[in-house]
C-alpha cells in the first residue's frame, strides 16, 4: 500500500508517530511511503529511516521526493494569494501527479495529525469507478461554508481532505492539482482552508464518500446536543461506529496533540505511539508559550463553573473527566467560602447560600441528585464516592466519610458524624499503636431511601440503614439497620417496628 505525506521540517517528529502507527497496525502488508519536505535536515531524515529499522519491517520503504526549482516558484507564487498565516507546505500534495511515480495508481494521503488504530485493508483493495477522484470521509461544516464556495449540497457534500485515498491516473488525466492551484490564484473565497476548499470545486461530485472510521475528525467525538446540530440523522449512527472503533483518527483542533494541557480525545493513543519513535523524548510545549499556557487554565476555570438557571457559561465540547486542578479550585471554594455560608434554611441567603455550595459539591460529588440540601460547615474530605439522592440533605456541621451513599428523600440533623472507612491498626501490642499505621476497611455506608436521622448520630465505618427507618437523636449505630424500625440509645437497639 503506498502512503504520501507533505511537511516541512518542524513537524517531522509528528511524521513519525503518523508512520510508526501505520506500521504497527500493518505488518502484514506492504507498505511504501512517499515523503514531500523540502527543507528535510539530516537528523531528521536519519531518524525517519530509523522509524522502519527499529521496526525491522523488511515490507516497509520509505521515499523522499524533491522538488524541482519550477515547483518552488509556482508555491512562491501561490503563496502571493493566501493569508499570512498560512504556510505554503500543505500545497505539496497538490504536486503529487508531478511528482510521483508513474507506475502509481492509487495512494492514500494522510495529513501528519493522525494515527492509524486498525489495519487499512479494505482501503488497499479499493476499486474506483469511472470518473472517481478521490475516496474521502466527509466533514463537519456550516450551511456558509457551502454558500462561500458556491457548491450545493444536494450535488455534493463538502469533504475534509486530511485522509484521501487519489486515483493517480483521474489526477493526472485531469491535472487536479494544477487546477487547484489555478484556482487558488484566481478566487480569493477558497482561502479559509485554501486547498481542501480548491479540492472540493475541482472533485465537485467526483469523490466517493467512505465510511467515517477512515478519517475519524475530533469533531465526532462531541457532546450529542453538539453533534446532533451539525450530522444528519442518518449519517450519526456511522459516527458512532466511528468512535467506537475508529481506523484512522484525526487531530484536527489547533490544540494538537503535542502541545500540553487541553482535552483531546484519543490524546493517549498518540502519545503511545511517539514513545515509539526515535523521538521518544519531545517534550510536549505549550501552545503559543505562556499565552497559551494562561488560556489553557482561563478555559478550564470558565468552562467548569457549574451551570447556574441552566446556562453554561462555556460549555466542554466533549465528554470528559475533570483535572485534578479543578477539583482542588471547587474545594477551595467550598472549605474557604461556602461552607461559612449561611444554613439552607436560613430566611436570610439560605436558598443562594445553598445553591453556592451544590454548585461545589456536584464538581466533588459522583452523583448530586435534585433538590438537596447541604448544611452549613459540612465536612466531607475530597468528596469523592460520595453520592446523595433527591430531596435528600447534610445537617450542618455534619462530618461525612468519602464513601457514603445517600438515598433518596433522607432527613438528617444537625451534627452527624460518620467514620470513615480505615482504623488504626492495634493487632502489634509490642509495638505502638501510633506506629502501626491504618488499615482500609472493605465496604461503605449505605443511606437508604425515606430515612430520618436525629440530631448528634454517630455511625461506625461501612454500616447499611435501610429504608422507612427513624435513627433517633445521639444515637450510636454500630450494627446494620433493619427496614421500617426506630432505632435509638447508646448502643442503639430498636425500639419499635413502624410496619407492624
Amino acid at each position: 500500500m503506498n502512503f504520501l505525506m507533505t511537511v516541512s521540517n518542524s513537524y517531522v517528529p509528528y511524521l513519525g508517530v503518523t508512520i510508526t502507527s501505520i506500521i504497527e497496525n500493518n505488518r502484514h502488508m506492504e507498505l511504501s511511503f512517499y515523503i514531500i519536505c523540502p527543507d528535510l535536515s539530516v537528523c531528521n531524515k536519519s531518524k525517519l529511516g530509523g522509524v522502519i529499522n527499529c521496526k525491522s519491517a523488511s515490507n516497509v520503504s520509505i521515499h523522499f521526493l524533491e522538488l524541482k526549482s519550477e515547483h518552488r516558484v509556482l508555491l512562491e507564487e501561490v503563496g502571493k494569494h493566501l493569508r499570512s498565516v498560512h504556510n505554503t507546505s500543505f500545497l505539496l500534495r497538490l504536486l503529487s501527479e508531478q511528482l510521483l511515480p508513474s507506475n502509481l495508481n492509487t495512494i492514500l494521503y494522510m495529513d501528519v495529525d493522525v494515527v492509524v488504530s486498525s489495519d487499512l485493508k479494505e482501503l488497499d483493495n479499493y476499486v474506483f469507478h469511472d470518473n472517481i477522484g478521490a475516496a474521502v470521509v466527509k466533514d463537519v461544516v456550516r450551511t456558509t461554508d457551502y454558500q462561500r464556495l458556491k457548491i450545493n449540497p444536494n450535488e455534493h457534500i463538502y469533504f475534509n481532505s486530511g485522509v484521501m485515498l487519489i486515483n493517480l491516473p483521474y489526477w493526472r488525466e485531469n491535472s487536479i492539482g494544477q487546477k487547484c492551484l489555478k484556482k487558488l490564484c484566481e478566487n480569493t473565497d477558497v482561502s479559509f482552508m485554501p486547498d481542501q476548499d480548491a479540492l472540493n470545486i475541482i472533485l465537485k461530485g467526483k469523490v466517493d464518500y467512505l465510511h467515517p472510521k477512515y478519517n475519524c475528525l475530533m469533531l465526532f467525538f462531541m457532546r450529542d446536543e453538539f453533534l446532533k446540530s451539525r450530522i444528519q440523522a442518518d449519517e450519526l449512527k456511522q459516527v458512532k461506529e466511528a468512535i467506537e472503533n475508529p481506523a484512522i483518527i484525526h487531530y484536527v483542533f489547533l490544540n494538537k496533540p503535542w502541545f500540553k494541557g487541553g482535552f483531546l480525545p484519543k490524546k493517549e493513543l498518540w502519545l503511545n505511539y511517539l514513545s515509539l519513535t526515535p523521538w521518544a523524548d519531545l517534550k510536549l510545549k505549550w501552545r503559543n508559550g505562556y499565552k497559551g499556557m494562561l488560556n489553557h487554565y482561563g478555559k478550564q476555570i470558565i468552562e467548569n463553573i457549574p451551570p447556574f438557571f441552566g446556562f453554561e457559561l462555556r460549555p466542554n465540547l466533549f465528554k470528559k473527566k475533570q483535572y485534578n486542578h479543578i477539583r482542588f479550585l471547587f474545594l477551595l471554594l467550598y472549605y474557604g467560602f461556602a461552607q461559612w455560608l449561611p444554613n439552607f434554611d436560613s430566611r436570610l441567603l439560605g436558598k443562594f447560600s445553598n445553591r453556592i455550595r451544590i454548585a461545589c459539591v456536584r464538581r466533588l460529588f459522583d452523583f448530586v441528585g435534585k433538590d438537596v440540601n447541604i448544611g452549613r460547615r459540612v465536612k466531607f474530605g475530597h468528596g469523592k464516592n460520595i453520592r446523595i439522592g433527591d430531596r435528600s440533605n447534610f445537617g450542618a456541621n455534619c462530618r461525612v466519610p468519602s464513601n457514603i451513599v445517600i438515598g433518596d428523600n433522607v432527613m438528617m440533623g444537625p451534627d452527624c458524624f460518620f467514620f470513615g472507612s480505615f482504623s488504626h491498626k492495634t493487632s502489634d501490642t509490642s509495638i505502638p499503636m501510633i506506629e502501626q499505621g491504618i488499615e482500609l476497611l472493605p465496604g461503605h455506608t449505605s443511606i437508604h431511601d425515606d430515612i430520618w436521622i436525629g440530631q448528634e448520630c454517630l455511625f461506625m465505618p461501612n454500616v447499611e440503614i435501610k429504608s422507612h427507618s427513624i435513627i433517633g437523636a445521639r444515637t450510636i449505630v454500630t450494627k446494620n439497620v433493619p427496614q421500617g424500625v426506630v432505632f435509638a440509645g447508646n448502643p442503639g437497639k430498636i425500639r419499635k417496628h413502624r410496619l407492624d
